[in-house]
């Protein structure tokens, strides 16, 4: 496959990413670990080994292999998840909501880095670093997940669950599986081209979503969820790769974190004091805006009632449920209940990195733009909380770019940073290179020459009676506009004639830009239907790291 650099296509337009990716000094105040510095992860991995992490492994590593066994894992995910156990091994961390059809390729995208960069490291540090895929399987945002878009053609379609989840507070890995699900597998089929891989992808969407709950049946009722297809797909994409998945709403890892649950009840204050301070330094030390929005009452907990996951919120010896006080506890009651029943807790976007340090040996997190930005603000949390902020990397970005997109670009003398800047521009051309009669020319010529016929003729009327100015008037709009009807319909036409050339312009934006960048909107499914399902391991292994950041396009 061939690998090229696309110019101008950035990770987010926002400043503060563009200054985490290229101005270090701008926004070192606000992290632990410059990620571009080999140093920074020999700094991590000697306070991750000196004593810096001091989780419980061995139990750890036991949750682990057996969730992973309980997606059908295969051995190197399994061995992956046993080393853990072990002293001196470090993981290398990235995560996502656990969308339909695994959600848009930038999934696929950051657990590709965490692989190659785990690997990198390993060899560097000189100890096992195993990468880790985080399932955001405790998250009730429905809207999120339960959509994404794929290729079909010359447009781009959207996939979506049918069900609606307004007000929806369930987690997305302990609700049962939409039904809908098995008519979203339907659509996809009915949009995919008929290949000798479609069969056996067909057949592994239909069985992951066919096979029973990975999580224990006391959580989840004995249903499979949502989060279990994601899991069970991922692991089948990434087969081989050693990749280890972690449900975040995994009964087994909240025992262990139960400490973690009674350490952020009893230490509101100072958290909510970090944050705080975190937020003031992002907006008034280093000007950027918040992407966190944070109440002084908050203990960045959730709690799960009847299968409902509620924020917590507490002033002094007393905690209840946001917007309903009525359910309410003692401070040291929710501590109790911490420690007897951790599964009935959950953490918010303020706490969900910190935990992963507490439960992980993590030297480094692989994220996007989003989580870039908030990690910005929690590095004296992860203090508060007795953890150290990790290595931040954002995630690779690429842009699929297949066989018959390759041949449109190279016909119309197209380049990738056209498609990405100028498309627009670029047919235009296209219609005039291909406007042999002249059509544009031809009007302004006769425009040009109606108006100064027009003007001698108005004259002319104008001395025999001044009063017909109006009528000299209205006639002159009357007969321009029956010219730019006459030009609209000949340029309608021209566009028909070169109908197949925008066809394929259409085509371009359809599948590389479709409503932005690719990575964002499609699913990677529709290219292991087209290019087998080995697809993923062939990008794990084919591509390589690059030094910094730039977006590459892959050309399959």
């Amino acid at each position: 496959m061939q690998i090229e650099r696309v110019p101008g296509i950035a990770l987010s337009t926002g400043g503060a990413v563009s200054a985490y990716l290229s101005d270090w000094a701008r926004v070192a105040p606000a992290y632990e670990y410059d990620w571009s510095r080999q140093e920074s992860f020999e700094r991590r991995a000697a306070h991750l080994i000196g004593g810096g992490y001091t989780g419980d492994r061995a139990a750890v590593a036991a949750a682990l292999e057996r969730y992973n066994r309980a997606l059908g894992a295969d051995e190197a995910a399994l061995e992956a998840a046993r080393l853990l156990g072990q002293p001196g091994t470090l993981a290398a961390v990235t995560g996502q909501q656990a969308g339909i059809l695994t959600g848009p390729a930038y999934s696929i995208y950051k657990a590709m880095t965490t692989i190659r960069l785990a690997r990198q490291q390993s060899e560097r540090l000189g100890r096992p670093v195993v990468p880790v895929f985080w399932i955001a399987g405790e998250d009730h945002d429905w809207q999120e997940v339960s959509w994404v878009m794929v290729p079909a053609g010359a447009e781009a379609r959207r996939l979506a669950l049918a069900e609606r989840f307004d007000g929806e507070r369930r987690s997305v890995a302990l609700a049962p599986m939409p039904p809908s699900v098995a008519d979203v597998i339907d659509e996809f089929a009915a949009l995919m081209p008929d290949t000798e891989f479609k069969e056996e992808v067909m057949a592994r969407l239909r069985e992951a979503a066919a096979a029973g709950p990975a999580l224990e049946p006391a959580v989840t009722g004995g249903a499979p969820s949502l989060a279990d297809w994601f899991g069970r797909l991922m692991a089948w994409l990434f087969r081989g790769t050693g990749l280890v998945f972690l449900n975040s709403a995994d009964p087994a890892l909240r025992r262990i974190e139960a400490p973690f649950f009674a350490r952020a009840l009893e230490r509101q204050a100072e958290v909510q004091a970090a944050c705080s301070a975190g937020m003031a330094r992002w907006e008034r030390q280093l000007g950027f805006a918040c992407t966190v929005e944070q109440s002084a009452d908050s203990l960045n907990l959730f709690i799960y009632m009847d299968g409902d996951r509620l924020p917590l919120v507490g002033e002094r010896d007393r905690v209840w449920v946001r917007g309903n006080p009525e359910l309410s506890w003692s401070r040291a009651e929710l501590v109790e209940l911490a420690w007897q029943s951790p599964e009935r807790f959950s953490t918010n976007v303020v706490l969900r990195p910190v935990i992963q340090s507490f439960l992980l040996p993590d030297l480094f997190y692989v994220g996007g733009p989003g989580e870039i930005s908030y990690f910005g603000l929690l590095r004296d949390v992860y203090r508060a909380m007795g953890q150290q902020m990790p290595i931040v990397v954002p995630r690779e970005g690429f842009t699929l770019v297949e066989p018959p997109i390759a041949r449109i670009l190279q016909k119309q003398g197209l380049t990738l940073d056209d498609v990405f800047h100028r498309l627009e521009e670029r047919k235009q051309e296209l219609l005039e290179r291909e406007d042999r009669l002249g059509i544009a020319g031809a009007f302004a010529a006769f425009r040009a020459e109606f108006a100064r016929r027009h003007a001698d003729l108005a004259g002319l009327v104008l001395q025999l009676d001044p009063g017909l100015s109006q009528m000299v008037e209205e006639n002159r709009r009357q007969i321009e506009h029956q010219i730019n009807r006459l030009e609209e319909k000949a340029r309608q036409q021209h566009r028909k004639n070169c109908e197949t050339a925008l066809r394929q312009f259409d085509r371009l934006r359809a599948n590389i830009t479709p409503q932005g960048l690719q990575e964002r909107a499609f699913s990677i499914f529709p290219y292991l239907v087209k290019y087998g399902p080995d697809l993923v391991r062939r990008l794990v292994d084919e591509v390589p790291l690059e030094e910094g950041w730039v977006h590459r396009a892959i050309y399959l």
